[in-house]
């Protein structure tokens, strides 16, 4: 069954409520209304809906006060608002677009161009509504794992339900550029791993994540870690806007929603990025060790370049570097037991693999991964090739 989209409309008078679910009667449409501030609040929190119609002037908190605070709520600060206003005014639309409104309607409103407005902006979010849907999904099943213990007949569900949608293998091919990425180990679930949250002709976005525990509760949180990525980056669409400055922005908002203390499972991550469209790469990483440049010509080198600065108290923990790409070149990530393996490990496993594979990546693969055998933790290595 298809799932409905959920709009709130929020309104003090309820003449306009009214009007405003008779204007948005459509199969597709889920309507709930709310005749004050402080309900709107409410009601967001608890249904989550995927768009508000917000009137601006209502007593006691009005429409500008209810969307500030709905900023405030992790559960409710990406909902976006449509503002109605009796007001025409060009300092009104100012300020509600400034307090992240995603549009801003004037009263006395048109029913066909309400309809018009709201079909916009939720088609235009579909996939990033799916993904959060898909996200508050495995909250859910987290905190139902954490309520009832370990050996409940809901968690089996959940865990072969994660089994089905985890992936530990990774094949990527696009003309510019190939990326092999595989985690090893005897047993389930892995919970170290190199994951491709974003990847097309013009960029490729790679997720690093190392949990220290192998449990379904970390798995979990891996889950949730990727699919605020894919949603997060679905909503930039433009790969031109992709730069050290929004990548840090999201960095940052990644330490912020899933730090180990909330969650209770410990994991440190990273983000690698390649846009081909700007033929820059972005390294940020919270205890990652930077990737190996393998030339071509036999030769490596850390990943090196000019260091971004993030404002952060872990930044003395954090690595993060931008650099121009270099063609014809291999890229490596290697993670083993829960520390960072040392640079002269890593050379010699991929140059010995290297020496043997004749630079195919697919040989190359293959040798590298008959000398990294399963241990008691994961183990992940990534490859990518920047072909000429």
């Amino acid at each position: 069954m298809v799932e409905k989209f959920k709009i709130l409309a929020v309104d003090d008078n309820p003449i306009n409520l009214k009007l405003l679910s008779s204007a948005l009667i459509n199969s597709d449409y889920e309507i709930y209304t709310a005749s004050s501030g402080q309900q709107a609040l409410e009601l967001a929190n608890s249904v989550l809906p995927d768009l508000i119609l917000l009137d601006v002037m209502m007593p006691d908190m009005d429409g500008y006060e209810v969307c500030k605070k709905l900023q405030e709520n992790k559960n409710t600060q990406y909902i976006p608002v449509i503002f109605l206003s009796a007001r025409n005014e060009a300092v009104d639309k100012a300020k509600g677009l400034a307090l992240g409104a995603v549009d801003y309607l004037t009263k006395p409103f048109n029913p066909l161009e309400i309809n018009a407005r709201v079909r916009t902006h939720l088609t235009s979010r579909r996939a990033v509504i799916r993904l959060m849907r898909e996200n508050q999904k495995l909250q859910n099943e987290l905190e139902k794992i954490k309520a009832e213990g370990t050996n409940s007949e809901k968690e089996k569900k959940t865990i072969d339900y994660l089994r089905k949608i985890d992936g530990y293998i990774f094949h990527v091919k696009e003309e510019q550029y190939e990326l092999f990425s595989m985690a090893k180990n005897d047993r389930q679930p892995i919970t170290r791993t190199a994951i491709p949250v974003s990847h097309s002709p013009k960029m490729l976005v790679l997720l690093h994540y190392n949990g220290f525990n192998k449990d379904y509760q970390t798995l979990i949180v891996k889950q949730l870690v990727q699919k605020f990525l894919e949603g997060y980056l679905l909503s930039i669409g433009d790969v031109g806007e992709i730069n050290a400055t929004v990548l840090t922005q999201l960095f940052l908002t990644l330490l912020e929603k899933f730090s180990p203390d909330f969650y209770q499972v410990p994991f440190t991550f990273g983000l690698s990025v390649l846009n081909f469209e700007k033929q820059k790469i972005y390294f940020l990483g919270l205890h990652q060790r930077e990737p190996l440049v393998i030339f071509k010509n036999g030769k490596s080198t850390p990943l090196s370049g000019k260091k971004i600065d993030v404002n952060s108290e872990l930044r003395n923990f954090i690595t993060a570097i931008e650099t121009d790409m270099e063609h014809d070149t291999w890229i490596a990530w290697y993670q083993n037991d829960s520390k960072p393996v040392e640079i002269e490990r890593l050379r010699t496993v991929l140059m010995d693999a290297l020496e043997k594979s004749e630079f195919n990546l697919q040989q190359f693969v293959l040798l590298l991964d008959q000398q990294i055998k399963p241990a008691e933790q994961d183990v992940c290595f990534s490859v990518i090739e920047i072909k000429p």
